[in-house]
């Protein structure tokens, strides 16, 4: 493991072992109630505070916020440009009750002693590998000796890992470059790297603007290597106030199914746009993609699998010192009683191990 690495396990282990004691809230008493829900989710390139996937419709159409309105409850909002990595360190340092993340870190996050529960999925979405069109790069083969950048201690990371296994390499074969999205495309744009590993509208700007071109995708297939992640609440949140981390369930998976209809495709996009990406870019990333396979917040047994993965991942790179039970940090309560109190209990196809749709 490079000094690098074992610096940022270190400083994300110390900052959740300290907080853990020093900043993070006690559950308040169960009748009262806190003046504000604090969420967040990964920044974008942008800096815009919006999001995309469900949590992105849950920030625009503020369902939060008219929730509980009546409640005195206000709802703040953090995209931070650190993404998952800075998620963490702002939940070990109690500025958090739920967050919207990537697998890998909350994976981390949680093994590093982060006290939560996942309480929805985010869906999977595909994963882009993207190189410039002189580096000679047609297959994951290809990438051996190449310079290839993702953002270390991200859901790409994992993706990143996972993808080199299908072309027989690893990561010592390749030359591992760590730099977060907008770096990365001031990279490739320069020459500096030869490859981008990522998901959705931030690498297929790099397309869209003839900088790059897709090399290999999980877009069509649920391949090991897609992008996957989770909604989850703190501990202290959910322990202090149970009745409002159902009510923040249930807005959710409102949310997930106005992303999942296609009759709001068009709106979706619209939607996702207010981030700063190119509204065009998510049309490109869900061209013959059906909106609920790839919205789903169902915890099944893909979903499990994936994490199960990413935590066998995280103890192979020493990310976290040993394996967690993945049914023991996954609570599925408050999502079966949302999808039970809409009637949405047959909206989404549950997944067996491999991805493959379990038929009702």
């Amino acid at each position: 493991m490079s000094i690098n690495r074992r610096m940022f396990v270190a400083a994300l282990t110390a900052v959740i072992g300290f907080a853990a004691v020093q900043a993070a809230p006690l559950p308040a008493l169960a009748a009262e109630k806190p003046s504000v829900i604090r969420l967040a989710s990964f920044g974008n390139p942008a800096g815009k505070p919006y999001g995309t996937g469900a949590i992105g419709v849950l920030r625009a159409q503020e369902l939060l916020e008219k929730e509980f309105a009546a409640d005195g409850i206000s709802i703040e909002w953090q995209f931070p440009r650190g993404t998952g990595p800075a998620i963490n360190e702002a939940i070990a340092n109690g500025q958090l009750d739920f967050a919207y993340y990537g697998g890998l870190p909350n994976i981390v996050g949680r093994g590093a002693g982060l006290k939560t529960k996942v309480v929805s999925s985010y869906g999977v979405s595909p994963s882009y590998v993207v190189a410039r069109p002189d580096a000679k790069i047609a297959s994951i083969a290809d990438l051996k000796g190449k310079k290839v950048a993702t953002s270390r201690g991200t859901i790409n990371e994992l993706s990143l890992f996972r993808i080199l296994e299908q072309g027989g390499l690893t990561p010592d074969d390749i030359q591992f470059f760590d730099l977060q999205t907008a770096d990365q495309i001031a990279a490739i744009t320069s020459g500096d790297i030869d490859a981008v590993v990522g998901g959705g509208s931030s690498v297929l700007q790099l397309v869209e603007q003839n900088i790059a071109t897709v090399v290999f995708t999980t877009k069509g297939s649920p391949a090991p290597g897609s992008n996957f992640g989770s909604f989850v609440v703190t501990d202290a949140f959910r322990e202090a106030y149970p009745d409002l981390t159902q009510r923040v369930v249930n807005k959710f998976v409102e949310a997930s199914y106005f992303a999942s209809d296609e009759k709001n495709r068009e709106a979706l996009f619209d939607i996702w746009a207010l981030t700063g990406s190119p509204r065009s870019t998510f049309e490109k990333d869900y061209a013959d993609e059906v909106l609920k396979d790839r919205q789903s917040p169902l915890l099944d047994d893909f979903y499990r699998a994936n994490v199960t993965a990413g935590v066998d991942f995280a103890v192979s790179q020493k990310l976290i010192r040993k394996p967690f039970d993945v049914n023991e940090w996954v609570d599925d309560s408050y999502l079966k009683k949302a999808l039970k109190d809409y009637g949405y209990e047959n909206v989404w196809t549950p997944r067996d191990s491999k991805g493959n749709a379990v038929q009702f």
